[in-house]
């Protein structure tokens, strides 16, 4: 029998509770959650959609994870699945069939009943997407569902079986992401064209509105939700672009939460009166993807050449502060099979120009370098890391034309490999290497006619491991294979690693029992403000 379960990983989570008790010895001050009130999130852009099919990217995940539910949940700090609309299951004997029991009585926003037809329907519609509409099923195409999931079948009303091709150690934490959450089949059928900004789920809030000139969406508090309604009467998610207007606003009391503070801010954020703060160790990367289907990015000594070229310690040291860490491999530290034997690669524009001129490139090159538009999880400063990437490129004779997309064709264009060379990033979709290794480096993903491996790898001995990895039981036996990985990662160099971001999530003092999730996710099921 294969033992199968969700590996739980020391991550060193620093989750420090938001509620705040004052203690006299031996008396402490009860404090009882209170309903209502409204919870204004200043985010870095404007979402692309709101289903969750299409979701690529944090500005529309942020919202959608508190509009809809999947079978099962990733718990609130820990690295952990809790059950979700279904409140139990079982797997057969060979690894191969998930039995989900639902849960009785909950209902979908538009009051439908939440059963097996829509468990099935909320899955199949994602193998007709078309992606000519831009991305759509992306995840279910990029972690190659089709090739995971054998069958889903309806025993009953209340019950839904998932059978696999073969043995998955990461089937459960694929059930927790977002493109697994159960939609209403009635409201996607009604809404037609017009669903991905009329999302009907059955998560703690259902959506009001999309202001489509600030980008600002409104939610509000589902009554019927299962687990309860939520303390608060509603959330807004605000798109405040600049980082530092975005303080100014919660330092006001204009927002109630922010995302991705600028580093130069947190001796000011953390010293501030009425703001509190959670940090973790985020579970990310930032890098530079080199696009391996274009020249001279296809050469090994050229790529080796980048990777020597930037000095990542004085990059972090001034993008990140003490809010990220220099990467030497493609997964964070907190992961299962972090390679810690891995030397980082160093500082060494001599030798970078050496490799170069071996190459066939003795007076470098000229190419354009893709940056990014908004400031992201994983990269609090891109402006400055580009600047900076782009004046140690021209040290060793390499030029680059700096272009900036906005975010939704960046994406579109930068998956089809227009690109060349890119500034790029990612945050885990679920705590576990996997989530990772595959959908940026497998190249199977590199096929897709809509890759999120932006370097556009093909290697076989990647594939292979990768492969392994996901069909390997035991932890120890997985964490051995994905330090090959690491290793290989490093021999192939289809990136230049950078950092990898504590997550820093600043907010009003008034805001009670907040807590981080080891995935980029922000819910506000259980939230509630101090009057």
């Amino acid at each position: 029998m294969i033992r199968m379960s969700v590996w739980i990983v020391a991550m060193g989570i620093f989750l420090g509770g938001c509620r705040k008790k004052a203690e006299s010895n031996d008396i402490v001050e009860e404090v009882h959650p209170q309903s209502g009130g409204t919870l204004i999130y200043g985010k870095n852009g404007s979402p692309i959609t709101l289903d969750p099919a299409y979701i690529e990217e944090t500005e529309s995940s942020v919202i959608a994870g508190n509009l809809f539910e999947g079978l099962v949940g990733q718990r609130a700090g820990q690295v952990a699945i809790d059950p979700g609309l279904a409140n139990s299951w079982k797997i057969s004997p060979d690894a191969k069939t998930y039995t989900f029991n639902l849960r009785s009585g909950a209902t979908f926003h538009d009051g439908t009943p939440i059963n097996s037809e829509a468990v099935l329907f909320s899955i199949e519609i994602q193998k007709k997407l078309d992606d000519a509409k831009g991305g759509s099923g992306v995840m279910y195409k990029s972690l190659n569902i089709a090739q995971i999931l054998k069958e889903i079948r309806a025993v009953n009303d209340s019950v839904v079986e998932f059978e696999l091709y073969q043995p998955d150690a990461t089937f459960l934490n694929i059930m927790s992401l977002q493109f697994m959450s159960v939609i209403s089949p009635t409201a996607f059928k009604k809404a037609g064209e017009s669903w991905s900004r009329n999302p009907v789920g059955a998560g703690p809030f259902k959506f009001v509105s999309w202001d489509s000139t600030t980008g600002t969406v409104r939610l509000a508090a589902f009554e019927n939700y299962w687990k309860g309604r939520p303390y608060l009467d509603s959330a807004i998610f605000m798109p405040i672009p600049n980082v530092k207007e975005r303080w100014l606003a919660l330092k006001e009391g204009r927002i109630t939460m922010m995302a991705d503070p600028d580093q130069k801010d947190m001796a000011e954020i953390e010293t501030t009166p009425g703001i509190k703060t959670l940090k973790q160790p985020g579970i990310n990367v930032s890098y530079i993807g080199m696009n391996m289907t274009k020249k001279p990015f296809d050469n090994l000594k050229v790529r080796e050449a980048i990777n020597l070229a930037i000095n990542r310690e004085s990059l972090v040291k001034a993008v990140f502060g003490q809010m990220g860490r220099p990467a030497k491999n493609p997964i964070p530290p907190s992961l299962l099979g972090y390679n810690n034997e891995i030397r980082p690669i160093p500082y060494d524009p001599a030798r970078a120009k050496k490799l170069l001129a071996e190459a066939g490139f003795p007076n470098g090159f000229k190419c354009k370098f893709w940056g990014l538009p908004l400031v992201r999880e994983y990269l609090p400063n891109p402006k400055l890391a580009a600047e900076m990437i782009i004046a140690d490129l021209a040290l060793i004779g390499i030029q680059t034309d700096y272009v900036v997309l906005p975010w939704k064709e960046l994406l579109q264009r930068r998956g089809r490999g227009e690109h060349e060379i890119t500034l790029s990033g990612w945050v885990g979709d679920a705590p576990d290497p996997h989530f990772f290794f595959y959908p940026l480096l497998d190249k199977e993903v590199a096929l897709q006619k809509s890759s999120t491996n932006v370097s556009f790898y093909k290697s076989d001995e990647m594939h292979k491991l990768i492969q392994q990895g996901k069909e390997t039981a035991d932890p120890v036996e997985r964490s051995n294979i994905y330090k090959k990985a690491c290793d290989l990662f490093n021999r192939d160099m289809p990136w230049v690693d950078i950092a990898h971001a504590v997550s820093v999530v600043p907010f009003r003092d008034n805001v009670m029992d907040f807590q981080l999730h080891a995935s980029a996710m922000k819910r506000f099921e259980k939230v509630w403000l101090k009057k």
